[in-house]
């Protein structure tokens, strides 16, 4: 049995919003963490959004014949526009991460942390609204039951 282009689409959609979801579900529980274990909040708020950009740049692999660099920020980087700017927005949460984990007693900067934390919310929406929008009406349908 052989799938359709369509069908392995609206596949690969529903790989990309559970991936999503996934990354909410991070967020949430980092939000629940923070203020006992701010270094394990952190650390999830982080994954979330490497989860967030690893959509991104797996949607933008499946059409390139030169698959993007496996570290998602320097992905973004070459995709150029908005995900560049995002990667490079990204930049000082790297730095911190890897402050933390360089030091095990340190604990991420407050600020950072928040910031991270609302950035990365806001990604994951708006990367679910961009994945939503480049649904035909059909697929939308076809996508709702």
């Amino acid at each position: 049995m052989t799938m359709t282009t369509h069908t392995a689409e609206l596949l690969h959609l529903d790989q990309d919003l559970a991936a999503l979801e996934t990354a909410q579900a991070l967020l949430s529980r980092a939000r629940d963490i923070e203020h006992g274990d701010p270094r394990g909040s952190y650390e999830l708020v982080h994954r979330a959004a490497l989860r967030t950009a690893g959509v991104l740049v797996t949607r933008a692999n499946r059409t390139r014949r030169r698959k993007l660099p496996l570290n998602v920020w320097t992905a973004l980087d070459r995709m150029g526009g908005e995900r560049r700017r995002w990667a490079e927005s990204a930049a000082r949460f790297v730095v911190e991460r890897d402050r933390l984990d360089r030091d095990s007693r340190a604990i991420p900067d407050p600020y950072l942390l928040a910031l991270h934390r609302e950035s990365t919310s806001e990604r994951i929406d708006q990367v679910r609204r961009e994945l939503l929008d480049s649904l035909a009406p059909s697929e939308a349908v076809a996508l709702a039951g």
